[in-house]
């Protein structure tokens, strides 16, 4: 059975909400649209990332924040961080930092147009975490060390998401350089 999607949070240049719209509406008229996504880090500094589905519409087989999502209409950046967090990874009660939002304005090969805000937030969790990935979205998880990380990125950045990418640069630039 195929997944039913609510309408997403639609917003202007300056992430005011001015509506909703379903997330093909969305892509395909470029609005301007909400996402949070969470770094995940371990208390020995490692960073936890998300292989995506082979089913994914955007970036499938790509590695990823360890959590993300749009944000649907009713609920805000904070609340879609601690469902996507509980939903993709099995965490819950996990203390969410907000390191910021970022811009993103770009147009895939297929044509959809991608105009979203994305807000980034970190949890810690002890090293023996136990997660249970959700394997309709999520096809693995995978602990990464600052080395690891930044080489995997700089011989093979085709394998990682753009706003995985993006994001590191803003928030967690000792992951990427």
């Amino acid at each position: 059975m195929q997944k039913v999607y609510p309408p997403v949070i639609v917003v202007d240049e300056n992430d005011h909400e001015i509506g909703t719209a379903m997330v093909a509406e969305v892509w395909q008229k470029g609005l301007y649209h909400r996402i949070a996504s969470v770094f995940v880090l371990d208390d020995a500094g490692r960073m936890l990332l998300q292989l995506r589905s082979t089913d994914a519409k955007m970036h499938p087989e790509c590695w990823d924040q360890a959590a993300g999502g749009h944000v649907d209409a009713g609920q805000t950046y904070d609340q879609t961080a601690e469902n996507e967090l509980a939903e993709e990874l099995g965490l819950t009660d996990v203390k969410l930092e907000p390191l910021g939002t970022f811009r993103t304005n770009e147009t895939l090969d297929d044509g959809r147009i991608i105009n979203q805000f994305e807000r980034v937030y970190l949890a810690t969790v002890p090293q023996n975490t136990k997660l249970n990935p959700d394997a309709e979205e999520v096809k693995t998880v995978q602990w990464f060390n600052r080395s690891e990380l930044k080489t995997l990125i700089a011989e093979h950045p085709e394998k990682f998401t753009s706003g995985l990418r993006q994001a590191l640069r803003n928030f967690m630039p000792d992951f990427i350089r």
